[in-house]
């Protein structure tokens, strides 16, 4: 039998479907109605699940508890839907806590109140006031007259609702309108864009019908408040729980601590939230740890892995063991939840992966600013996953290397570790990120020494770590007369030379005149 989940989330709104553990595919009709409020999808839902699934199938509501009602009165109607399940939204708190718990944070309050007209579409004055005298019975709202009803105790706004004759001018900005009918045959033709909620007095409370924008529902006068509660919470509060939360002042979030951010961010979420990511693919002898992220971090969340084929795939705890090539399905639970999280039916493979990596120079020197690669070389030389080699930096104040091409930047002077790896091996190379040459002190600038001499003349760089000081080189511009030997300036033959030393780029140089002439010889 197919499993259906439905989660419906009404904060956002957002729906999310999937069909034996799988979400449904991005063309997927059903896909459409994602972020449009229940009223928007849920006569057609089971119909399209139909079309979807190509036979029978069981379902699980995980919603309010508004929407869990609605949607089990849906499925008995159903001759598809053999069972129907539902189960609160794992986070308890209704819309007034959470409107409460943004106030706390520092949503704003609103100027306007939100007014919710109510139409006696039949013109019969007598069922309003009776309507409204079981209103104040019942006790749900405390501010009830004829003017209608305002009430304020819902945290950052006042929510109004007031009569309306069938030909006043409705409100424009009114989030739904909740329209008093004698009987579901009677004409509405109200000018707003608004749903319509048709309550049509009887002695059951069922959903009755769809037409258009309007929802007929037969109501027991012992049910009005709790469905016009539900009502005003789905179409009214939900969505203006969701623009407050997504225009809360940034100079207040500036000063919320890091445990008030993620109660922020839960305002208009359902807690905790799961997902699971599971290949599609993977290779014998090759751990694979499953990608779950669950919200927010502290949840008591336990996944439950399991797998049909443990010659295969063996499962410990949330990583996959592969150890035949073939097929096996994995699915992951919450708990003891009989519908998974994800599914996924995976392929192991044999394949040649890599072995070694070596990496050369083993110390890598560069300036600031510069940009160099170093030589990679695998073992063995035909392995199969060599697009799956990652480089990575330990330290990026000093240096950068791109993730996949392994192309290294200077970024500022200091020491970093340089690594490629995959997931079985790695290897790792220092890089000291040097300054640039500022300066080269020489101890003199002129040198006389004789035929077959030499004397001591040692340079220095400024600042002594300076990059490139392996590659200065003093070069004679004659070295029949003198050239530079490891410190020391060797006179070859009579003459006058000079002795040249630059750094690599040519900005920084400077030179030393010599004259050698013939030496004095005692004996």
């Amino acid at each position: 039998m197919n499993q259906v989940v439905v989660f419906y989330n009404p904060f956002l709104p957002e729906l999310k479907i999937s069909v034996n553990g799988k979400k449904l595919s991005p063309y997927s009709s059903l896909m459409s109605f994602q972020h449009q409020r229940l009223e928007k999808w849920s006569d057609c839902l089971f119909t399209e699940l139909y079309r979807e699934v190509n036979s029978d199938y069981e379902m699980l509501c995980v919603s309010n508890e508004f929407t869990c009602e609605w949607l089990e009165e849906l499925a008995h109607r159903s001759s598809h839907c053999i069972s129907f399940m539902s189960q609160a939204l794992p986070m308890d708190a209704n819309v007034y806590e959470r409107l409460g718990k943004l106030e706390m944070l520092g949503g704003e309050e609103t100027d306007e109140s939100i007014i919710i007209p109510v139409v006696n579409v039949s013109n019969n004055d007598e069922m309003t006031t009776a309507v409204y005298e079981v209103l104040e019975e019942q006790g749900i709202f405390e501010d009830v007259s004829d003017d209608g009803i305002t009430w304020t105790d819902c945290p950052l706004t006042t929510v109004e609702i007031k009569p309306f004759d069938a030909n006043d001018e409705l409100p424009y900005d009114a989030p739904v309108v909740v329209a008093l009918c004698e009987s579901e045959d009677d004409y509405i033709r109200l000018d707003t864009d608004a749903p319509i909620y048709a309550l049509v007095m009887g002695t059951e409370t069922r959903f009755i019908k769809r037409q258009g924008t309007k929802l007929y529902f037969s109501v027991d006068p012992d049910d009005i408040g709790k469905l016009l509660l539900g009502i005003i919470e789905e179409e009214a509060l939900c969505p203006f729980l969701s623009q407050l939360s997504y225009n809360f002042p940034a100079h207040a979030k500036e000063f919320l601590t890091e445990s008030e951010k993620e109660d922020l961010e839960l305002v208009c979420q359902a807690s905790p939230m799961c997902t699971v990511t599971l290949p599609q693919v993977c290779d014998v002898g090759r751990a694979v740890e499953l990608d779950a992220h669950i919200f927010p971090a502290d949840s008591e969340v336990a996944l439950r892995v399991v797998t049909d084929s443990s010659d295969t795939i063996d499962v410990d705890g949330c990583t996959l063991y592969p150890r035949a090539v073939g097929t096996a399905e994995i699915a992951v639970y919450i708990g003891d939840d009989p519908y998974p999280v994800a599914i996924e039916v995976i392929k192991v493979r044999q394949r040649n992966l890599i072995t070694g990596i070596t990496l050369f120079p083993s110390a890598l020197y560069m300036p600031v600013g510069g940009t160099s690669e170093l030589t990679l070389t695998i073992v063995p030389d035909n392995a199969e996953n060599k697009d799956e080699i990652r480089w990575s930096c330990d330290d990026h104040s000093v240096a950068n290397v791109d993730f996949s091409s392994g192309v290294i930047t200077a970024i500022d002077c200091g020491r970093c570790c340089i690594t490629a790896y995959t997931q079985e091996v790695s290897k790792t190379i220092s890089l000291e990120v040097q300054p640039e040459i500022e300066d080269i002190i020489c101890p003199c600038s002129f040198l006389e020494l004789g035929v077959g001499e030499q004397k001591e003349w040692k340079y220095r760089l400024v600042p002594e770590n300076a990059y490139g000081k392996d590659f200065l080189r003093a070069v004679s511009s004659d070295k029949n007369v003198a050239e530079y030997r490891g410190g020391y300036v060797l006179g070859r033959g009579l003459g006058e030379c000079k002795i040249y030393i630059k750094n690599q780029s040519g900005s920084v140089s400077r030179e030393l005149k010599v004259s050698v002439k013939k030496s004095k010889k005692f004996w």
